[in-house]
């Protein structure tokens, strides 16, 4: 049976900062702190407990079992939707601008793909934020840098679902624009990234009812998903003829909502978590029209349709975290920088259109 409703869970983590009282380049690439105790259901792949990208993945799965313990009980019928912002994986190592290289990715997500095969995580989608990495293999001339997001399935026959890539790089990315994958004037990268089956990942639906369309942060203001959208819209071979997605999942470092780009259908939500933002970090907004410059009634697909938003409704169970290794660490050294609280923002069950 189809899914009739979903929950939302945000992940708030800071994955960007800066220091306090200094106008300052922000800082991504935070530290990975410390080790968190294995989840014995919730397994990442064994890899040298000094690793940046296992350290950061055992907290992930911690904070999704907290979720867990913190749901008050499963329901077959709601998906549940766990949300991290951009940049959650990204080293703290300025030699490689706080990218893995090419060689961790593999391990890396293997162990994303594999780690969230549990039956308790059955009705669950999972979207861990973004991997920062670059690769010297596809580029002619100088490394590639790539800003992914895997989205995957929980579940024993779960696993990985979906890949987008950011389009572009912003200042925050911290990296050459000019090699960001959505940028490459290398032939082979831009042959890769965008044929229409890569693009058409950013949306994808679990079932009849719970369909979606994800987006990475500056992605957002270039209005990416809304366009992908027209352009499905536009293809008359192509199978998406139903609206905009039900739910607009929004990843973020540094990027609030902006009503214009939003591409969920009416009555539909926008999901946004940030990594870098002031408050509100994560946020939950029903759509609940569009229109046209002219002030006539639009589509989500239309270019210049702006969406009308609820509120978020404010009912989310916040659920601070709390112990040394479940906590993204203060960053060392002179000065203060800013560390929001971090937590599980866990809405109430409610219906997809």
């Amino acid at each position: 049976m189809p899914y009739t409703r979903f929950r939302y869970i945000a992940y708030e983590v800071p994955t960007a900062t800066h220091r306090l009282g200094q106008a300052v380049k922000p800082l991504a690439g935070l530290p990975p702190g410390k080790l968190c105790d294995p989840v014995a259901d919730i397994t990442v792949p064994k890899a040298p407990e000094s690793t940046d990208w296992f350290i950061r993945l055992r907290r992930l799965a911690a904070v999704v079992n907290i979720a867990l313990a913190n749901l008050g009980g499963d329901d077959p019928d709601t998906l549940k939707v766990f949300v991290a912002p951009e940049f959650y994986l990204r080293p703290a190592d300025p030699a490689t601008s706080h990218t893995y290289p090419a060689e961790e990715f593999p391990p890396l997500w293997d162990a994303l793909e594999k780690m969230f095969r549990t039956a308790r995580l059955k009705h669950w989608l999972i979207v861990p934020g973004s991997v920062l990495w670059h690769s010297k293999m596809m580029g002619e001339n100088a490394p590639i840098y790539y800003n992914s997001v895997l989205y995957l399935r929980g579940g024993t026959g779960g696993g990985e679902a979906g890949r987008i890539e950011k389009k572009l790089a912003s200042d925050m990315d911290g990296i050459p624009a000019q090699s960001a994958v959505g940028s490459s004037t290398d032939p082979l990268v831009k042959k890769a990234y965008s044929e229409a089956a890569f693009v058409r990942e950013r949306l994808f639906e679990i079932d009849a009812k719970a369909t979606f369309g994800l987006e990475i942060c500056l992605d957002h203001r270039l209005n990416v998903l809304k366009q992908t959208l027209a352009d499905r819209q536009a293809d008359l071979g192509d199978p998406w003829k139903r609206g905009g997605p039900a739910l607009h999942v929004l990843t973020a470092g540094g990027m609030p909502l902006r009503p214009g780009a939003v591409a969920a259908r009416t009555g539909g939500y926008v999901l946004r978590n940030d990594g870098y933002a002031d408050p509100p970090a994560s946020e939950l907004r029903k759509v609940t029209g569009y229109q046209l410059p002219s002030s006539a009634p639009g589509q989500p697909w239309d270019d210049k349709a702006v969406a009308t938003l609820e509120a978020d409704p404010g009912t989310a169970v916040e659920v601070t975290l709390r112990g040394e290794a479940v906590l993204v660490p203060p960053i060392a050294g002179p000065g203060s920088y800013d560390m929001p609280v971090q937590r599980l923002r866990i809405y109430p069950p409610l219906p997809l259109p």
